[in-house]
């Protein structure tokens, strides 16, 4: 399909038929609960004060949102802030699920989210310890039988905050890698020699309602944990993840028709990319980002290959 790329400045985003995205510049940290108020509104994303909602933000490793790893807790408070303030929601969590790197409930004491959590009064939840069940995606290429976890199987609406990154194992990651991380399942680098058809499967099962994109810092390099941050200080937000991933490719230099799962993806209806952008303009903020060489399995990947090699 023909991708249709408009900006439309920073007027109203007036398409019907395409879907909108909204870039805005953060030159001030302070400013961000005004920036996220706007920008969510101008992609219609209005729950109701019965609603339940799940923030999923990324926090793959005990690094700060400076070094470009982790989503920064101030854009998450403000997400939190407009929720409660302008959509009167009270049913709020903060999910994060356990990897090779990093436990969840570590991550959330570390990084701050512990704290905001009980001064907000939000609940904070980890996907690995929660209860699930696994649902059928007969479609999917690799895990066709999914752990849902409860609550976000319970919620109305799943945002997603992803960070700008680039992925050694697959090219970069935003939105549709971030929902990689709602699998509850730990040792998630088993899936790393098919990741680009696990994250479309995963996205089959948690895709999101809202996104809203960290790049105030960024990383470029050997991401997404030991790369180089960069300051972009944008904040992107959308309804449909393969419309934002797309824009994000673009951005950062990487052609999007390149990257695997962003094109089936799109091939197997988890969104699409026609779409409009509004605010800042692309092109103020598009430079290209250092990328690395794909790296060998990690160890359990490793493994798991080898054990497949022999049959085992």
């Amino acid at each position: 399909m023909k991708t249709a790329i408009q900006s439309e400045g920073a007027g109203r985003l007036k398409s019907a038929c395409s879907e909108r995205i909204w870039i805005s510049r953060v030159d001030n940290k302070r400013d961000i609960p005004a920036i996220i108020k706007e920008g969510i509104a101008l992609v219609n994303f209005s729950p109701s004060a019965n609603d339940v909602v799940v923030i999923k933000p990324n926090l793959c490793a005990i690094k700060s949102s400076e070094t470009g790893t982790t989503t920064d807790r101030v854009v998450v408070e403000g997400i939190i802030k407009y929720l409660k303030d302008v959509c009167g929601v009270s049913d709020i969590s903060i999910a994060e699920s356990d990897g090779v790197q990093v436990i969840a409930d570590m991550a959330f004491k570390l990084l701050g989210y512990e704290a905001m959590s009980e001064r907000l009064d939000v609940k904070l939840v980890n996907l690995s310890r929660s209860t699930f069940s696994h649902k059928l995606f007969p479609s999917n290429s690799v895990v066709k039988k999914v752990r849902v976890p409860e609550v976000i199987e319970k919620a109305d609406f799943l945002i997603s905050v992803p960070k700008i990154k680039t992925h050694t194992d697959c090219s970069f990651t935003a939105t549709l890698k971030n929902q990689y991380g709602c699998n509850p399942y730990p040792r998630k680098a088993t899936y790393h020699k098919r990741l680009h058809d696990v994250i479309v499967d995963l996205n089959m099962a948690f895709k999101p309602d809202l996104v809203v994109v960290d790049g105030i810092v960024a990383m470029e390099g050997s991401g997404p944990i030991d790369g180089i941050p960069i300051k972009m200080n944008t904040l992107i937000f959308g309804r449909d993840p393969v419309a934002v991933d797309h824009l994000v490719a673009t951005l950062m230099g990487i052609n999007p028709r390149k990257v695997k799962y962003l094109v089936e993806a799109e091939m197997k209806g988890v969104g699409k990319t026609n779409y409009v952008t509004g605010g800042v303009s692309p092109e103020e903020i598009r430079r290209k980002f250092r990328t690395s060489s794909p790296r060998w399995y990690n160890l359990y990947g490793l493994l798991d290959a080898t054990r497949d090699a022999l049959g085992s």
